[in-house]
């Protein structure tokens, strides 16, 4: 009976019949005692319903027979991690390494905090940890590879993000971060080639058109080029103030002051923000003469 029971469970878990899944689950724990693996399951369903304290509940009904269950301190920690309330996450996480230090899932996530709050050794490190168990890991790649570009360490990160280029050919922010590395480098047309990658594969980035145009902009002194990307992008994202502003600024440039003054007006509208800017930005020095906004 159990394990007919086991079986459509999990079938239901498999097919997102959470709910259903659960139920099953809940009778199997009825006929059984202190099976961590069952328990583990019924908590990462609730936890997926949305049922956090039930779910952590869960987890200590495990830890009160197996107090050296690694899995529950990593579950416990990515509830918090997503609630945000990182120094409990950061303490399960510990708690789950320091009994499996092999646990490359909670390097991982303890990295991304890390590096969210700021902590950036401890973010590398935590990182390097993971590629040392998991050599195939596409985003520790991804995300060490964009600290050390933070970092202005542009070669050590490029062979990261090459790295991830062997693991995956297909995410748009890979790409987008090998153009930022690439025009660092001084690789124009490399870094061209890779924001136009990044936007094939995913229009829904702006930054892809801000950085793209910018490139033209600065580096190729193309600004007709520059404004017909930002174009392009507000086309996509008619609410990005930046892409605005910095087409104004391409306008301005080209002395089409009617042009950049309509598209401040409506930046500004979107993120006023963006006005302290406007003020000290040489590139429209010619606009403020004007006084338009004054």
């Amino acid at each position: 009976m159990i394990d007919s029971l086991l079986e459509k469970a999990r079938k239901l878990y498999e097919e997102r019949k959470l709910a259903e899944a659960l139920k099953c689950y809940l009778e199997i724990e009825a006929l059984i005692e202190n099976d961590a693996d069952i328990l583990i399951e019924i908590a990462l369903i609730y936890d997926e319903l949305g049922f956090y304290e039930k779910a952590i509940e869960y987890y200590e009904k495990v830890l009160a027979f197996d107090e050296n269950n690694a899995r529950c301190y990593y579950g416990m920690a990515t509830i918090y991690d997503n609630q945000k309330d990182y120094d409990k996450a950061i303490s399960f996480y510990k708690e789950a390494i320091a009994l499996d230090n092999e646990y490359y899932e909670a390097h991982f996530f303890l990295a991304n905090i890390y590096d969210e709050i700021k902590e950036t050794m401890l973010a590398i490190y935590h990182y390097q940890r993971v590629l040392m168990i998991n050599p195939y890991h596409f985003y520790a790649y991804l995300n060490l590879g964009s600290i050390y570009e933070s970092l202005n360490q542009d070669e050590l990160a490029l062979q990261l993000f090459l790295k991830a280029l062997e693991l995956d050919k297909q995410n748009h922010l890979l790409f987008f971060n090998l153009g930022v590395v690439y025009r660092k480098l001084k690789q124009i047309d490399l870094s061209i080639i890779n924001y136009e990658k990044a936007l094939q594969l995913s229009e829904n980035y702006p930054y892809t058109y801000l950085n793209l145009a910018l490139v033209y902009k600065d580096e190729k002194k193309d600004l007709d080029k520059a404004i017909e990307i930002y174009s392009q992008g507000i086309e996509k994202h008619p609410k990005e103030a930046v892409l605005l502003y910095n087409r104004a600024c391409c306008y301005a440039l080209l002395n089409e002051i009617d042009k950049a003054i309509n598209d401040l007006k409506i930046a500004f509208s979107i993120n006023k923000d963006l006005f302290s800017y406007y003020l000290s930005d040489d590139e429209l020095k010619n606009i403020a003469k004007t006084n338009f906004f004054a």
